[in-house]
């Protein structure tokens, strides 16, 4: 069998998301804060079970690629997604969804390669917004909040 960079990275997302869908039955999980009879990890789930599927997906195209062959910048590359991604999650807890998202959304463009500001401004600016009304006020599924702003 070979080993492509695709098969790892879609191997990679498969333990994440199998990792994360098993942490979501924690108990600390199964209660609905206010969220319209839904747990906090309602929407969650759906994404992390898509994300599954895709990474699935991912591992079976890489095996139609050619061998791994990592060249040193892209390694530092991947290095730097996965670093930014740990402080995305961390930054999460600490500053609260939307900030924390915002910034994820303005760093991590570049670091994939695609740096066209206007797009990736825009997406910085409406994505995050979006999602934010979409679960607190639509749905009622609360987001870690800011430290520094009451409605945020």
């Amino acid at each position: 069998m070979r080993l492509s960079l695709a098969t790892l990275i879609g191997a990679g997302l498969a333990l994440v998301s199998l990792f994360l869908i098993h942490h979501t039955f924690e108990p600390i999980y199964q209660r609905s804060y206010q969220a319209a009879g839904r747990g906090p990890v309602f929407f969650p789930r759906i994404l992390l079970g898509i994300m599954l599927v895709l990474s699935l997906a991912v591992m079976v195209q890489g095996l139609r690629e050619t061998a791994l062959r990592i060249e040193p910048a892209l390694a530092l590359r991947m290095a730097a997604v996965v670093a930014v991604t740990a402080a995305y999650v961390l930054a999460i807890t600490r500053a609260g969804f939307l900030i924390s998202s915002i910034a994820f959304a303005l760093i991590l463009p570049p670091l994939l390669g695609y740096r066209r500001p206007l797009p990736i401004l825009a997406v910085a600016a409406i994505y995050p917004l979006a999602v934010w009304y979409l679960f607190d006020r639509v749905v009622r599924i609360l987001l870690p909040a800011s430290p520094w702003f009451d409605r945020f």
